[in-house]
């Protein structure tokens, strides 16, 4: 059995559902209560599946974390997820409500009062709720609806012992007893308790209000939000995170050189070579990146959790309309910054079928942390460190998606009805330096994972298939079977500038690299061009070459969640030749127009 559902003496661990509202910190609360690192966002479609963690206050209970819903009687595919996993028969409910909007929050309760299983509320965001000078009274609720509210704050871990006490005996006190014969009588129970147990000693200023007038104004949203992200490019990119990364690219000379001195190579200058150059070369030229991704990963964190990234969400839903999207597609794309696959995986939210399609090809657009760094190298390397640049690829991505978008709309040959996008804006808060922290920790640690493994593995191939020809004897890299491989492929390249001085096939391969993933581009180059990819590439040929390799067919993992997510090889490879027919098209595009100006 899986030892998740075992306790200790073969006795099961009871199973707690973690249910409630997106917005209301339910997913902030596993995390407490499991130690669990997932994603904490502030809008529906982050926890997109069951998420299940042992509580590390009670090791008897399994809490799952299901997704964020409204009502038990779904309209989406993340709601469908949760009233059939509560019609499976857990153990005990868990309900997570806003303290500052009980309104909102208590219709769900209502619904699962009404499920026969034992129920526990937690009245989480009481901080918030004592800022804003309201007052809620847990024993009040609990005499109208029969079950336990405890006041807690998730994000500052208050209470949850507590919390925990009560959901342990609410399984031994039963389930509480509420009927409601019609949705007048349920509303009514609901606006009797909430003014029964709530008081509001005053009224806030409409700060938020205010703010939002400006972020959402139709004129200036999208200018702010253009100036926000060349701040967080011109911080994590051209300001600390450059200076961190040069940094360390100065110490991978000293260790090739210490490694070369070491007695293990002084004799074999193969071996050394493989060390030195293969090895520490290669995966040290993506791990100089790691401090620009966590700092850019860390702004991303901060602008999610202070409720930015909702708003742009909600601006940005009449633009993809014409596109034959939504918000909840831009949401998805969002979460493509940190990785393609759970981008392509969130899109099960997108309940209309041909949007859902049109999203999973169109996701890949979104430069993830691996073509960040890819994007990073290139600035740092052949663009002087320029900011604008960089900035420029991400307005490429936002083209390409427009002009994808518009293009699969066109094509589409079903007409279904476009689907509708709402969401709750989330209050302005401050975020917590510890989540802001745990998201860079796991970005960081996904990146050095694959420089650790993947990126080692392709770097060793890659030294040995530049050292031997195909009857295996060892000979320069201009007679290596690599580059003849390249040179065979190359001219599908070369009208994308790809060898406007003669580096085709070292670019050719590099991308054919990057399937396996976008940081093997970095290392692949640094062993096929050791005079640097600066003086060996053309300013207008790297930047055709790094656009393609954004735009172009994502690494095999992303591959891979395509093919799952939209059911088959049939639509997946259809996806894939569409993203590189536009790769091919727009970079085609660029280094023609550029030619024309640049001699």
């Amino acid at each position: 059995m899986n030892s998740n559902y075992i306790y200790k003496n073969n006795t099961k661990r009871l199973t707690v559902a973690l249910v409630g509202n997106p917005n209301s910190g339910k997913t902030t609360l596993f995390n407490a209560l499991t130690g669990s690192n997932q994603k904490v966002g502030n809008w529906p479609g982050v926890t997109v599946e069951q998420k299940k963690g042992v509580c590390t206050i009670d090791p008897s209970l399994l809490i799952v974390d299901t997704p964020g819903c409204y009502s038990l009687q779904p309209f989406t595919p993340e709601e469908q997820v949760t009233a059939d996993f509560l019609r499976s028969g857990p153990d005990a409910i868990l309900n997570v409500v806003d303290s500052t909007n009980l309104e909102r929050s208590l219709l769900l309760t209502t619904q699962l009062a009404e499920l026969n299983i034992p129920l526990t509320v937690a009245l989480n965001m009481q901080d918030e709720a004592q800022a804003k000078g309201i007052e809620v009274d847990a024993a009040s609720l609990k005499g109208q609806f029969g079950c336990e509210f405890v006041p807690i704050s998730a994000a500052k871990g208050q209470n949850l012992p507590q919390l925990v006490e009560q959901v342990v005996h609410s399984t031994r006190q039963g389930a509480p007893k509420l009927h409601y014969n019609s949705t007048e009588e349920r509303y009514r129970h609901i606006d009797g308790a909430v003014g029964k147990s709530t008081t509001r000693k005053r009224r806030d200023a409409a700060l938020a209000d205010k703010i939002d007038a400006i972020v959402l104004n139709k004129w200036l949203a999208l200018p702010i939000f253009v100036l926000t992200m060349m701040a967080v490019f011109a911080l994590s990119v051209g300001g600390i995170g450059g200076w961190l990364t040069d940094c360390i690219n100065k110490l991978t000379p000293l260790l090739q050189q210490a490694l070369r001195g070491a007695p293990l190579c002084s004799g074999n200058p193969r071996l050394a070579s493989l060390l030195c150059d293969g090895v520490v070369g290669g995966v040290m030229s993506v791990v100089s990146f790691v401090p620009q991704i966590a700092i850019l990963f860390g702004c991303i964190a901060l602008l999610e959790g202070c409720g930015y990234m909702s708003r742009i969400a909600f601006v940005t839903d009449k633009l993809l309309h014409g596109l034959g999207l939504s918000g909840r597609s831009f949401v998805c794309m969002v979460l493509g910054c940190g990785c393609t696959v759970p981008a392509i995986a969130s899109t099960r939210t997108v309940k209309n079928a041909a949007e859902r399609e049109a999203t999973v090809t169109l996701a890949p657009f979104v430069p993830c942390s691996a073509k960040l760094a890819v994007i990073a190298y290139f600035t740092s390397y052949v663009f002087d460190g320029n900011v604008l640049f960089a900035v420029s690829f991400y307005f490429a991505c936002v083209i390409a998606i427009a002009v994808g978008g518009l293009t699969l709309k066109l094509l589409r040959r079903d007409k279904q009805a476009e689907s509708l996008f709402f969401m709750e804006l989330p209050p302005y808060r401050l975020p917590r330096a510890k989540n802001v922290l745990r998201q860079m920790w796991q970005r960081c640690k996904a990146f050095l994972t694959k420089a650790g493994t993947v990126i080692l593995a392709a770097s060793v191939l890659l030294w040995t298939l530049t050292h031997l020809d195909f009857s295996f004897g060892w000979v320069g890299i201009e007679q290596s079977m690599l580059a003849d491989m390249g040179r065979a492929i190359s001219p599908l390249f070369a009208p994308l500038g790809f060898d406007d001085r003669g580096c085709g096939w070292q670019l050719t391969v590099a991308t054919l690299c990057g399937l396996a993933a976008r940081e093997t581009v970095i290392s692949t180059l640094q062993i096929l061009l050791p005079q640097g990819v600066g003086a060996a590439v053309s300013p207008l040929g790297a930047y055709t070459f790094v656009l393609f390799n954004l735009l172009s067919v994502p690494c095999v993992a992303a591959c891979g969640a395509s093919f799952a997510e939209q059911g088959g090889c049939k639509k997946g490879l259809r996806s894939a030749a569409f993203q590189f027919a536009m790769a091919y098209v727009l970079s085609l595009a660029v280094y023609v127009v550029g030619s024309l100006f640049v001699r």
